[in-house]
């Protein structure tokens, strides 16, 4: 027989195999007889005979307190002795006992041996478990193997003559030291590339040749043979394969483009897994386990690999995928035919082996084109960093802004033609060579210092405005963006500059402008209060004091009227410039607006108030005006206020000092007037405080409530709610505050628009928010002040608040009290104008208690006037209210406007105000106010109180 064929038929003589000159290889599975016992079997306890003995055996795994036998019998008819190895084809199995028994029962030869037992058991250095032995003529013996594994029971037998296994050895090293140098020569390559291009993924696929170098030679035996440290291969492997599923990673995520983190922990999480493989005991499921997490691994990385492949070119990846999947195609192959109980031939190693050595080529060619792609697209970028390099050049000689770079002590590095001329340099090299530091550039040398200090702290500085000269001396000013960088351990400026010459002389012309009155030259009202509002802001602080006076000319009027506004702006000027000199450093004098003017006292000049109080009466009573010949003297009435710990805003500050100033005019004009809390109209203040107080809480904390009041049709019916709306404020224990508590001093205090706004503003968002009762809705009458009629913004608020909730301006009646429209009636008649064209009504409340009624009523385009309560109530018993109640609705009647009745307490004064034709009646004979959030429709309160 030649060398590599193998003997599955031996010619059988009372069961025995036959050994003569045909039988130099045998495989002898199919010729021996199997037997699955408990691990307590002896050997004396299987000859003894009587056992059922099979020509097969199960391939499921062995546990642990089981073994398997087998047994063959041989006859040996050589006429010459000879050396035969008995062979069993598998170095990974744990414990392998052979036993040699001549035809008398005695153990003429034996080996215990197992990859868990030390190596020097071994009767010869081979990576199998083998077993030689001498044979004479005729001599028959049998052969019993032990085998206790947990493992899949994968195994072939082989009896060789000694001279062929030296032969079949020389072969079969000689394939797995060519398929072991193809690694090498890989591994070396890579790793020598990596340290010549330190190229990471060089680094892993070197890695990964190695470690699959060190599994191919250990699933050999080559390992166990070299060290003869069998026992710990299998940890060995589980480490190494770990270390393949790591680097393998590695390789993939440098491939990929866009990978997420978390799918890079995953494929970590894989390698890190089979760590862990080592603490299962049974080797069968340390396998599948094993089969199944790195199974899971490359398919997980394969299918990363399409999906985040590399866009520019995907070559790489394509060819990174095949190699995988022939790897992983190979390995699973192969262990599901082991898992199986069976062993490939030689042919069947050697293909596989070179399809999985395929699998790696495929990968190394991968690497080297992803290298490739990666020195192009560099090549490119370096390209495209040229061609910005070229356009940042032609950007900064062409530039019309100033650029500049200069080191961290002020030497320029660099400058652009636009910073010449800025600078009035003829070119770049004149300046560089004349400008010894960067700190020239600067008229205040120290403002260079302080820029630097900001680079320092936060690494840029924009847009910041600094004075420069020139070349020829002159100053300018410039804005200046700088930001730092560290180059090579140096930090370097590079910076922008300027010209902002003329924008910064305007600007600070229109800064003085905005913080001074332009006639008089002192602070205006403005700036006055804003720096008493940041006064104010330190109050807390020990010692805090201040004082506050407030002015106003007397006789200032006579002035204007009998000489003309030109020589009341000459007073105004002249006498500023006087009281401006008695305050001078003692504090801040600011005018207020026509004939006023204040003058704030803070720190240890608080305490001089009195005294300037007193050198301005005197300073003002001495002043002489004369124009065209004529002679004025005039005083001045001044308020004081000294600060105390209920001031909490400018606001109350001024309030209470021109409180003060107006009882001055009160008692006799030309005087000076302390504020205190002992006088009946100053304690009238403190209380309005408390109110002031009480709405700003509202306002801040959205404590209004909306109520309404039906009104009653008295002439026809008609449909659709009818009311008017009414606030209160709803403290925080839920009680409510009637609107008499708080309006007027809103009204005094000038905090009746925000109120408005609160009440516009939440009424028409509630409206639309409530479309049923906003189709439902016939008129609903909203309270406005004065200031509001006044006030060009508030119009503006109104028409925006309208628009933006989409409510229809023929739902709203605005109601305004006489005394409030003839204040400024121009103003009111302009906002009568703009929405009564845009669908608004507007009704007169509170008519007939002023004393020009009719004679604004007049000039008034109201739609509706409403009859003051104080002429209906006693109606029915005062015949002079019954007539001036009647000539009321005559005169509107024939000026077309309709009437409302307030104060209707009783049905009867309902009735008879139908009877003489009021149009409309209001009161709580109709219906009481009502919380709006939960509205009630005018019929159903009939039906209630029916």
């Amino acid at each position: 027989m030649q060398l590599g064929a193998w003997s599955h038929m031996a010619t059988a003589q009372n069961n025995r195999i036959i050994l003569d000159d045909s039988n130099l290889q045998m495989l002898l599975d199919n010729s021996a007889q199997y037997l699955r016992t408990d691990a307590s079997k002896q050997l004396s306890d299987i000859v003894q005979g009587g056992l059922d003995w099979q020509s097969s055996y199960s391939v499921t795994p062995l546990g642990s307190d089981e073994a398997l036998w087998f047994k063959l019998a041989f006859s040996y008819q050589r006429i010459e002795s000879a050396r035969y190895t008995f062979v069993i084809g598998n170095p990974m199995l744990d414990m392998v006992d052979i036993y040699v028994m001549d035809s008398l029962g005695r153990i003429k030869h034996s080996a215990i041996i197992g990859a868990n037992r030390p190596y020097s058991n071994r009767p010869i250095n081979f990576r199998d478990f083998a077993l030689p032995f001498e044979l004479d003529y005729g001599e028959e013996f049998e052969i019993y193997v032990r085998i206790q594994d947990t493992g899949p029971t994968a195994f072939d037998i082989q009896f060789i003559k000694s001279t062929e296994i030296i032969k079949k050895a020389t072969s079969e090293l000689t394939f797995i030291g060519a398929y072991s140098g193809a690694l090498s020569i890989l591994t070396i390559y890579f790793f020598v590339t990596y340290f010549m291009l330190h190229s990471p993924i060089r680094f892993w696929f070197a890695l990964t040749n190695l470690a699959f170098l060190a599994i191919f030679l250990n699933i050999q035996g080559i390992l166990s043979m070299l060290t003869q440290q069998a026992q710990y291969m299998a940890s060995i492997t589980l480490a190494v394969l770990a270390m393949v599923l790591f680097s393998t990673a590695k390789i993939s995520h440098s491939l990929l483009v866009g990978l997420p983190k978390a799918f890079q922990f995953v494929n970590y999480g894989f390698a890190a897994a089979f760590l862990f493989l080592a603490i299962i005991p049974n080797a069968y499921w340390q396998i599948v386990v094993a089969a199944l997490v790195g199974s899971s691994a490359m398919l997980f990385q394969l299918g990363c690999t399409i999906a985040y492949r590399n866009p520019f070119n995907s070559l790489p990846n394509r060819i990174f995928v095949l190699g995988m999947s022939a790897i992983a195609a190979t390995n699973i192959f192969h262990i599901g035919i082991f898992l199986s109980g069976t062993l490939l031939g030689s042919g069947g190693d050697l293909l596989l082996s070179l399809l999985l050595l395929l699998g790696v080529l495929m990968i190394a060619v991968a690497l080297e084109a992803h290298e490739k792609v990666l020195i192009h697209k560099e090549y490119e970028q370096q390209q495209t960093t040229i061609k910005d390099l070229q356009r940042f050049y032609d950007f900064f000689n062409n530039s019309a802004e100033g650029l500049f770079s200069s080191t961290h002590d002020g030497q320029l590095i660099s400058v652009n033609p636009a910073m010449c001329t800025l600078f009035g340099y003829d070119n770049e090299e004149q300046m560089l060579e004349e400008i010894k530091n960067a700190a020239e550039f600067y008229a205040n040398r120290e403002d260079r210092d302080v820029l630097v200090g900001q680079l320092l702290s936060e690494g840029k500085a924009v847009n910041k405005e600094v004075k420069g000269i020139r070349r020829d001396g002159n100053e300018f000013w410039f804005a200046i963006s700088v930001q730092l960088r560290d180059e090579e351990g140096s930090k370097l400026l590079f910076g922008s500059i300027v010209d902002i010459t003329d924008r910064k002389q305007s600007d600070i012309s229109l800064k003085y402008m905005a913080t001074h009155d332009s006639l008089t030259g002192v602070y205006n009202r403005r700036h006055f209060e804003s720096n008493l509002s940041e006064v104010l802001s330190k109050r807390h602080e020990p010692d805090f004091s201040l004082t506050l006076l407030y002015l106003d000319l007397d006789q200032f009027k006579t002035v204007n009227d009998s000489c003309g506004h030109k020589a009341g702006d000459v007073l105004i000027k002249e006498l500023s410039r006087q009281l401006n000199d008695v305050v001078s450093s003692k504090g801040m004098l600011g005018r207020m607006g026509g004939d006023e003017f204040a003058v704030m006292l803070d720190g240890d000049n608080s305490v001089l108030g009195f005294n300037v109080a007193n050198q301005l009466l005197k300073t003002v009573r001495d002043y002489r005006f004369i124009w065209d010949n004529r002679m004025f003297t005039l005083g001045v009435s001044i308020g004081m206020v000294e600060f105390t710990d209920k001031l909490l805003t400018a606001e109350q500050l001024m309030s209470m000092a021109d409180s003060a100033c107006y009882l001055a005019k009160e008692q006799g004009r030309n005087q000076i007037h302390i504020y205190s809390t002992e006088d009946a109209k100053m304690q009238k203040y403190e209380a309005d405080l408390d109110s002031i107080s009480l709405i700003n809480e509202a306002l801040e904390d959205n404590r209004f409530v909306l109520f309404y009041q039906h009104y009653l049709p008295l002439q026809e019916m008609k449909q659709g709610h009818h009311y008017e709306l009414l606030l209160r404020i709803e403290k925080e224990d839920g009680s409510l505050i009637p609107p008499a508590s708080f309006l007027p001093a809103a009204e005094r205090y000038n905090l009746s628009a925000k109120i408005d706004k609160w009440v516009l503003e939440n009424y028409l968002k509630w409206l639309s928010e409530n479309p049923e009762h906003l189709a439902s809705l016939e008129q609903a009458n909203i309270n406005l002040s004065g200031l509001s009629l006044a006030d060009k913004d508030m119009k503006l608020f109104f028409l925006n608040a309208f628009e933006k909730h989409a409510i229809p301006y023929h739902k709203v009646c605005f109601e305004i009290t006489e005394s409030m429209a003839i204040v400024k009636m121009e103003e009111t008649l302009e906002f009568i104008k703009t929405f009564h064209n845009l669908g608004c009504k507007f009704a007169l409340d509170d008519f007939g208690i002023g004393f020009s009624s009719y004679e604004h009523l007049k000039k008034l385009p109201v739609d509706y006037v409403k009859i003051d309560g104080s002429f209906v109530k006693d109606i029915l018993v005062d015949p002079i209210d019954m007539a001036m109640v009647c000539s009321m609705k005559d005169v509107a009647k024939a000026m077309g406007i309709s009437t409302v009745a307030e104060y209707v307490e009783t049905k009867e004064i309902m009735s008879e105000l139908g009877k003489i034709g009021v149009d409309y009646a209001q009161g709580y004979g109709v219906a009481k106010p009502n919380d709006l959030r939960q509205f009630i429709a005018y019929l159903a309160i009939e039906n209630q109180s029916n």
